[in-house]
């Protein structure tokens, strides 16, 4: 997410594009969230301008916002250019899970969450009649990282408790989530921790998920970005990158990992180019979030 000045960008419909495409396709979804300010709210000729700047067409973002709007992600106040758009309630939240999560992936990096060596263990048993609150619930832990032990039971590291809490109705949980910590669970086949981290989350599914920031990484313009929109283009081009990573990637503690760990070394080299792009255009609103 972002939030700096929305006018930082210049107008892409002037000529203003990038002298080279972007190495990544990058989504419409990731150009709109790009324009927000920490308030909320994004200007529509930001979105579209940046989203001409990285080589999508204004139908396209037109299309994309409409399906957030019909997910309940932002709202649309006026039309056209001279329009803006608002994050609802459920989109804030959505964003701050997002910045949560990669908060925690570079704090982890930097060995300032060490693990206590337990595991969490959450259940659930939702009846038939509540089939959306149930899916909500496995998509949610899916989506935090936890990985399905058996059917309805689901095993983390980490303790999930406080997104869980920020992200399903209180009742719910109440009524129908049951968490236990776990000090040495037993697993057949598996003797070690590393072992049933490698059996819960296979590690080359994982490190494969890293393959287009990899290949962005290495991939670098030609010439140094220069400018709002080069740098802006480049900078949505290794969040793409990064996010393809994330979205597979339940970041494990370091002791549950190989040795030589990639994600973890391509989300250093993310953390260094992503600061020499921000030095030459702090203002940009899509370095409003700390990496």
């Amino acid at each position: 997410m972002s939030g700096a000045d929305p006018g930082a960008l210049p107008d892409a419909a002037s000529g203003a594009l990038p002298a080279a495409a972007p190495p990544v396709a990058i989504s419409p979804r990731t150009v709109i969230e790009a324009c927000f300010s920490s308030e909320g709210r994004a200007e529509l000729d930001t979105v579209y301008d940046l989203g001409l700047a990285v080589g999508l067409p204004e139908q396209t973002v037109r299309l994309a916002l409409r399906r957030m709007q019909g997910e309940r992600i932002l709202e649309q106040h006026g039309r056209g250019r001279a329009g803006h758009l608002l994050l609802t309630e459920h989109g804030g939240q959505r964003a701050d899970r997002e910045l949560a999560l990669l908060g925690f992936a570079f704090a982890q990096d930097r060995g300032e969450v060490p693990w206590d060596g337990r595991w969490r263990m959450y259940g659930f048993s939702v009846p038939e009649r509540q089939r959306a609150e149930r899916d909500g619930l496995r998509k949610l832990l899916l989506a935090l990282g936890a990985a399905p032990l058996l059917p309805g039971v689901y095993v983390s590291p980490h303790d999930l408790g406080v997104e869980l809490r920020r992200s399903v109705p209180g009742e719910t949980l109440d009524r129908y989530l049951i968490s236990a910590v776990l000090a040495e669970p037993s697993v057949p086949g598996c003797e070690t921790p590393r072992d049933l981290a490698e059996h819960l989350w296979p590690a080359g599914g994982i490190d494969a998920a890293y393959g287009t920031l990899a290949a962005v990484l290495a991939d670098p313009p030609s010439t140094e970005p220069r400018g709002p929109v080069a740098v802006t283009a480049r900078a949505l081009a290794l969040l793409e990158a990064l996010d393809a990573g994330l979205r597979e990637d339940p970041l494990l503690p370091a002791e549950l990992l190989p040795g030589e760990w990639r994600p973890l070394r391509l989300r250093r080299e993310f953390v260094v180019e992503w600061e020499q792009l921000r030095s030459r255009e702090p203002g940009l609103p899509v370095f409003d979030w700390g990496a």
